[in-house]
This record gives structure tokens, C-alpha cells and sequence, in this order.
């Protein structure tokens, strides 16, 4: 190399060094005014959900995105959230929509959920936020902020999203199996999926269409999506012997990035029923799985979980209940007398044996739920509320997570969310509300810095706190191993077969939703605005529903719904996100 060569490399390495600063400074400032605008969101809620039914509730006020009427001067027409769809006719798409600037819009999560108390009741607390929203739209309005939508998503699986975007269908969007919602309530985390592959599995139950093996892989896979970079996960499967489905040739826990969840869903269709149940082999190559990871820093180095799913009793293996349980104890000890992971059981199927999968959760202080077929909470759903156990149990406030890029399930094109667990600290113990959040576009992060990788890097940096978990109290976990989840709601059911404790049952109330003093008001509101007849085209779009849908399939990092949209000539499979 020339003399002059060597003076010009040192050259360039001098003055990248405060270039890089001053970009990372840049990208800093960016992410840090969003946060701040969601910590505006979290104390608008905290406000609503204090003053309880102080608070009038107008349904007049609350507007539903599948019945929402035709905008007047509160509306803008807008080419920067992408197109909206209509289906009505085909498939066609509008490029430029109509927004409501003067109000959010809600969503509901399915038809049973909608005009519960639970979720009229979170109506009308979060209404309140529309005045956050308002004021963060004209603070930010006409900067190039990135910021798209804003929103809050309740416990009950009401949404509230700002600006109000009309939609097409109802009941196709629960936002508790999100992954910017997980997330948020269970933090960065090690996850540990145990899948039954015995030859029982191949059972088709009277009242499903499915076997136990399909409803299975469907189950994991809608776990799995619900997982971000934040995340570490493996998928072991387990007969007669257990064996690690494997990506990539490792044999530790993984990162969960969206091609690495793409990868570890296909591992997961190949599975195929065969052979005998051995649950030794299956506990002890879980916890393998996690001693490795720990080793060689494959890890969230937070909490960590093993779900485990079967349809039967172990015939291989040590079959013994008290043997068993203890070897699972001793797996799961770690050399201080904690806990290595929370162990969730699932028994599969209307003929599975019970005892023992319960046993082990109740041994291990973890939840044993019961799914039973169709018409029962759906395994996808039960398996997918893990994060319920985090944050009935969390310690303390919620820390803004970030994920990872994804295309928008409402058209707004490629966003990264922020989002942030809400807490009522001002109840012993302190109660989850829900989640705030916030889209904004990586076009507008692309311009501080075009390093895809350097951006992902700098929004894990910021995510990665863990989340606290104080020592739950007996009747707590006898709560929660109560609680079913079933087409979109939550309800709890006093089930002696799922106490821990019989004498639980007696000591331990369960958890009802108070409805405000004007139920039959609300709820006779809430029915005639959520199932007003409307012209969708009329309230979506600015101009004209001209151009056809493209045909694309989207993989989406965070969920494991998937939209049908039927047409004449088109179907589009969307993972929605968001």
C-alpha cells in the first residue's frame, strides 16, 4: 500500500467515528420522542381506568371501524397509510383513504366479546385517550415523525386505534395474540414448545375436522408468531423418544426473527404421529435445551417457559406420577432454589388423561388447562395466553418494547411498534389494563440510518429489559388456572378439576368484571352502534376503489391469523401483525 493509501485510510477512519456518533445520537433522540409519546398514552389510560365509572360513557362517542359512518369535516384523505381493500365486488383497492382525525375507532375480537361488561366497561374508561390522541396527531402533524398509528389494547381484547380507519369485516382482529402485545407483557424471554408426536396423536375427535395432531401443529404455530427478536425459542417433539426440531444445525435455543419462526413453523408441519409417550425424554431434552443455551449465551437471559401438550398418560419412560414429577423438580431447580422456567401443561382432546399433566404444573407453581374440542377453548387460544401468567404477575410498571419490521396489517406499508404494558399500581395487587402502542415506518428511521442491521441492533438495545416477576400468591395461581379462553373472551369457571387445592376453591374468589351503574344503557348503545349497516366504500375511500388487489403472500412476524379475502379471481393470505 502507497503512503498515500495509509493517509487516506486513516483519514476516513477519523471522521467516520463521529459521523456513526452523530447517527446513533440521531436515531437516539427519534426513538426516544417516541416512547415519550407512548408514556403520553400510558397516563391518559391510568387516568380513564382511576376515575372508574365516574366516567359518562356515550356510545355516540365510541365509534365501531366495521359500522362507522360516513366522515364529514373531521375526516382527511390521505395517500400516506397505503391502500385500504374492499372485497364487496372482487377484489379492488383504494390508494386514498379516509381517516378520522377527530376520534379513534374500535375493534372488537369477535362477536361474543362484543358488548361483554368487560368490554363495554373498557370502552368507556379508555375513551378518554381520544383527547392523547388528538393532541400527539397536532404535535406531530406536517414533521416527518414516521409516526402512523396509535393505539390501546385492553385485556378484554377491545382496540382503540388512532386515526379511525374504517373496516370491512368484523371480528377478525384480536390484538392479545399480537406479538408487540405479548411482548410488552412478558418482556425478552426463553421459550421451550413440547409437542406430543406419539401415535395417539393421530386421533380425529367426533366433533373436529381436524386430528389431534393438526390441532396441535396449529396451536404451536399460532405461539409461535407470537414471538419477536426479543425472543429465544426451540420446538422438541417427543414419542418414544424426544428429539430438538432443529434449524440450521443447532441444537440450542434459537432467536425468534421472523425467518427463523418461518423455519422452525415448517419443522413443526413436518411432525408426524408415531410411536409411544415418553415425558422423561421430553422434560429432560427440554431442560437440556436450556442448560446449552445458557452456556454458549444463546438466551433472552430473562424468564423462561416450557409448554408442554399431550393427549395421554406416559407409557415409556418412567411412568410413575411421583417418580416423575420429581425428576421434572429436580430438572427445573436451579442451584440457588429458584426455578429455571414456568411449566404450562396442556391436556389435548376430550379422552386425554388428566392426572399427571395437572400434577406436574401444580408442582411446579405452574397452570394446567384442559382442552377439551370444538365448542371448548380452542388449544390455539389457551396455549397462546401464556403471557397472561406475566402479566397478572409482573412487578412494577411496563418498559417500551420495540419489534422488528413488519408489513401493516392496516395498509400503512413497513413498521416497527413500540409498546408499552399499562398497570393500575394504585390496586394491591397491581392490575393489567392492557397496551399502548405505536406504529411508525422504517422509511422515516431508514433516513437517520440505511443500515437495516444497525437499526435492528439499536431497537433490541432498547427493549431489552426484563421483566420482573414477584413471588405469585397461592390463590393467585388458583385464579389463573381458572381462567378459559374461548372465541375472543375471558371468563372463569369453577372448575374443582382445576384446583390445585380443593381447599381453594373455598378460600379464593374469583375475578368478575364489575359493570358500571348503566349496563342495560350501554349495552343496548353498544348493540345498535356495533351492528349499524354502512357503506364501507363510502367511509374508506377518498376516491374510487379502481385498482386490483395484488396476489402476494406476506409472512408477518407476530401472528398466526390468517385472513381469508375470497374473490373472483384473487386469494390473498395475510399474517395480519398488527
Amino acid at each position: 500500500m502507497a503512503a498515500g493509501e495509509n493517509v487516506f485510510v486513516l483519514f476516513a477512519l477519523v471522521v467516520s467515528i463521529p459521523v456513526e456518533s452523530a447517527v446513533n445520537q440521531e436515531l437516539s433522540q427519534f426513538l426516544g420522542d417516541k416512547e415519550e409519546v407512548l408514556r403520553t398514552l400510558e397516563s391518559a389510560v391510568l387516568a380513564g381506568y382511576q376515575r372508574q365509572c365516574e366516567t359518562h360513557c356515550s356510545f355516540d362517542r365510541n365509534i365501531y371501524a366495521c359500522s362507522s359512518p360516513v366522515l364529514g369535516a373531521e375526516s382527511v384523505c390521505s395517500q400516506e397509510y397505503g391502500v385500504s381493500m374492499f372485497t364487496g365486488v372482487g377484489c379492488a383497492t383504494c390508494n386514498n383513504r379516509k381517516l378520522s382525525v377527530s376520534q379513534s375507532f374500535i375493534r372488537t375480537p369477535s362477536q361474543e366479546a362484543t358488548c361483554t361488561d368487560a368490554l363495554n366497561r373498557d370502552i368507556c374508561l379508555s375513551q378518554g385517550l381520544d383527547s392523547s390522541f388528538l393532541d400527539n396527531w397536532s404535535s406531530l402533524n406536517g414533521r416527518d415523525n414516521g409516526v402512523k398509528w396509535q393505539f390501546f389494547a385492553s385485556h378484554s381484547g377491545m382496540s382503540r386505534m388512532f386515526p379511525g380507519v374504517a373496516q370491512e369485516r368484523c371480528y377478525d382482529y384480536d390484538p392479545r395474540l399480537r406479538s408487540w402485545y405479548v411482548s410488552a407483557t412478558t418482556g425478552p424471554k426463553d421459550v421451550v414448545i413440547v409437542i406430543d408426536s406419539s401415535d395417539s396423536m393421530a386421533f380425529r375427535p367426533s366433533t373436529s375436522s381436524l386430528t389431534l395432531m393438526e390441532l396441535t401443529k396449529e396451536a404451536v404455530t399460532s405461539v409461535l408468531w407470537t414471538l419477536t427478536h426479543l425472543d429465544y425459542v426451540a420446538v422438541v417433539s417427543f414419542a418414544t423418544l424426544a428429539q430438538q426440531l432443529t434449524i440450521q444445525d443447532k441444537n440450542t435455543l434459537i432467536q425468534a426473527t421472523s425467518d427463523n419462526i418461518q423455519a422452525l413453523t415448517q419443522k413443526v408441519k413436518d411432525v408426524e404421529p408415531n410411536g409411544h409417550t415418553n415425558f422423561e425424554a421430553a422434560f429432560r431434552t427440554a431442560f437440556d435445551i436450556l442448560q446449552r443455551s445458557e452456556v454458549v449465551s444463546r438466551t433472552a437471559g430473562c424468564n423462561k417457559m416450557v409448554l408442554f401438550m399431550t393427549d395421554g398418560e406416559p407409557t415409556r419412560g418412567e411412568r410413575e406420577p411421583e417418580q416423575l414429577t420429581q425428576i421434572i423438580s429436580s430438572l427445573n431447580q436451579r442451584d440457588d432454589g429458584g426455578k429455571v422456567a414456568s411449566i404450562f401443561t396442556y391436556s389435548v382432546g376430550e379422552l386425554a388423561d388428566t392426572t399427571i399433566t395437572k400434577e406436574i404444573a401444580c408442582n411446579e407453581g405452574g397452570v394446567w388447562s384442559e382442552v377439551e374440542s370444538v365448542g371448548k377453548a380452542s388449544l390455539a387460544e389457551q396455549l397462546s395466553r401464556y403471557y397472561d401468567y406475566y402479566g397478572t404477575l409482573r412487578e412494577g410498571q411496563g418498559q417500551v418494547i420495540w419489534t422488528q419490521p413488519y408489513m401493516d396489517a392496516f395498509g400503512a406499508g413497513e413498521v416497527v411498534t413500540a409498546a408499552k404494558a399499562v398497570y393500575n399500581t394504585s390496586s394491591v395487587p397491581q392490575t393489567f389494563l392492557g397496551v399502548v402502542g405505536i406504529d411508525v415506518s422504517t422509511s422515516a428511521i431508514g433516513k437517520i440510518t440505511a443500515d437495516r442491521q444497525d437499526m435492528s441492533d439499536t431497537l433490541r438495545s432498547r427493549s431489552s429489559t426484563c421483566v420482573d416477576i414477584r413471588v405469585s400468591s397461592r390463590c393467585e395461581l388458583e385464579q389463573l388456572r381458572q381462567k378459559v379462553y374461548e372465541q375472543g373472551t375471558i371468563r372463569y369457571e369453577n372448575n374443582s378439576a382445576k384446583w390445585c387445592d380443593l381447599s381453594s376453591a373455598q378460600e379464593c374468589g374469583l375475578s368478575t368484571s364489575e359493570p358500571c351503574e348503566n349496563k342495560a344503557v350501554q349495552y343496548l348503545d353498544c348493540v345498535n352502534h356495533s351492528t349499524a349497516e354502512v357503506d364501507y366504500v363510502a367511509i374508506s375511500c377518498c376516491g374510487n376503489y379502481d385498482q386490483p388487489c395484488p396476489s402476494f403472500s406476506t409472512r408477518i412476524s407476530g401472528s398466526w391469523i390468517v385472513l381469508m379475502l375470497l374473490t373472483m379471481s384473487v386469494l390473498i393470505d395475510i399474517f395480519l401483525p398488527l
